[in-house]
C-alpha cells in the first residue's frame, strides 16, 4: 500500500495541497534537464534517431510494468488511443527526434531559445481552444523569462537553416502538447495518457531499429546509462508528472517549467562536467527565474475545461 499511497500522492490523488503541487513541479523540472546531460552521454554511441527508438521500447515496457505495479489501467476507448497516439508524438517521441536534429545543426543556445517559444505556443492555444484566461502578468512574466533564456543562449547562437526548421518545428510540437493531451486528462489517468503516447513511436522510428540493434552491440556503459535516465527520469517520470501537472493547473502556469529547465540544466553540467558558467549566462538565468517568480505571482484563473479527478 506504501507505494500506491505515494503514487495517488503525485499522479492520482483527487485534491492536491500547493506544497505536492511545488513538489511535483520541481521534480518535473528536475526530471526534464537531465535529459541534457543523458542526451550527451547517449550520443557517444548511439545516432539521434536510435535513442528516439530505443527510448520508445524501453519506456514502453517501463511504463507498462509501473502500470502493473500501481494497478493502474492502461485501457482507454480506442479513439482515445488513437488521439494520445498522435499527441504523444507531438511531445514525445516526434518532438525528441526534431530537437536531436536541430541540436545536430545548431549550438545548444540556439536550440533552447528557440524550443523555448513552446510556452507561448501553448499559451495562445490554450486561449484561443481552451478558452483559458490568461491574466496580462503572467503574459509579461513569460516574455521576461523567454528573454532571460534569449540572453543565456545567444552567446553561442548559431545554426543552419535546416536546423532553424527543426528547432521551429519541435517549438511547434511541444507547444501543441501540452494543449492537445489537456482533454484527454480529464478523462484518464495521466500514466495512461503517457503509455498510450509512447509506444506508438516504436512503430514511427521503426526504420532507425536496425541501426540501433547495431550501434547496442558496441555501446559505451555511459551511452547506457544515459539513455536509462531518459526511460526513466524523463519518460517515466517528467511526462507523467507534466501530465498530473495539466490535471491540476491551468496550462499558463504548468509550461512555466520550461524556463527553469535551462537553468537546472546549467547546474547539472557544473556538477557533472565541472563546467563553469559565465556572467552573461548567470544573468540569464536570473532573469529567467525572476520571469518565473512574476508570472507565478499572476491570480489564478482555472481553465473552463474540466480537470480529472
Amino acid at each position: 500500500m506504501g507505494l500506491l499511497t505515494a503514487y495517488d500522492e503525485v499522479t492520482g490523488a483527487r485534491s492536491t495541497s500547493t506544497a505536492r503541487i511545488v513538489v511535483i513541479f520541481v521534480l518535473t523540472t528536475a526530471a526534464f534537464a537531465a535529459a541534457f546531460p543523458a542526451i550527451r552521454a547517449a550520443e557517444v554511441s548511439f545516432d539521434p534517431a536510435s535513442i528516439v527508438w530505443l527510448r520508445a521500447v524501453f519506456a514502453a515496457v517501463a511504463l507498462a510494468v509501473l502500470a502493473r505495479i500501481f494497478r493502474a489501467s492502461l485501457r482507454m476507448p480506442w479513439r482515445d488511443v488513437l488521439r494520445a497516439a498522435v499527441f504523444g508524438q507531438l511531445g514525445i517521441s516526434g518532438f525528441q527526434w526534431l530537437l536531436n536534429s536541430g541540436i545536430a545543426e545548431s549550438s545548444i543556445g540556439t536550440a533552447s531559445t528557440i524550443v523555448n517559444t513552446a510556452p507561448i505556443i501553448s499559451m495562445i492555444l490554450a486561449a484561443l481552444v481552451l478558452r483559458e484566461s490568461i491574466p496580462l502578468l503572467r503574459w509579461l512574466g513569460v516574455v521576461v523569462s523567454f528573454v532571460g533564456v534569449y540572453i543565456l543562449g545567444s552567446s553561442t547562437g548559431t545554426t543552419t537553416a535546416l536546423g532553424a526548421l527543426y528547432l521551429i518545428i519541435a517549438a511547434v510540437s511541444l507547444g501543441t502538447y501540452s494543449v492537445a493531451i489537456k482533454t484527454l486528462l480529464a478523462r484518464h489517468h495521466a500514466l495512461t495518457v503517457t503509455f498510450h503516447g509512447t509506444w506508438p513511436g516504436i512503430i514511427l522510428f521503426a526504420w532507425a531499429a536496425p541501426t540501433a540493434v547495431s550501434e547496442s552491440a558496441q555501446a559505451q556503459p555511459s551511452a547506457w546509462l544515459g539513455l536509462a535516465v531518459l526511460v526513466l527520469a524523463v519518460t517515466c517520470g517528467a511526462y507523467v508528472l507534466l501530465a498530473r501537472l495539466l490535471q491540476l493547473l491551468p496550462i499558463s502556469r504548468v509550461v512555466l517549467y520550461y524556463y527553469l529547465v535551462p537553468p537546472m540544466a546549467i547546474l547539472y553540467a557544473i556538477v557533472l562536467f565541472g563546467e563553469t558558467p559565465t556572467a552573461r549566462e548567470l544573468l540569464g538565468v536570473a532573469i529567467a527565474i525572476g520571469g518565473v517568480v512574476l508570472a507565478l505571482s499572476a491570480p489564478n484563473r482555472q481553465a473552463k475545461t474540466p480537470l480529472a479527478t
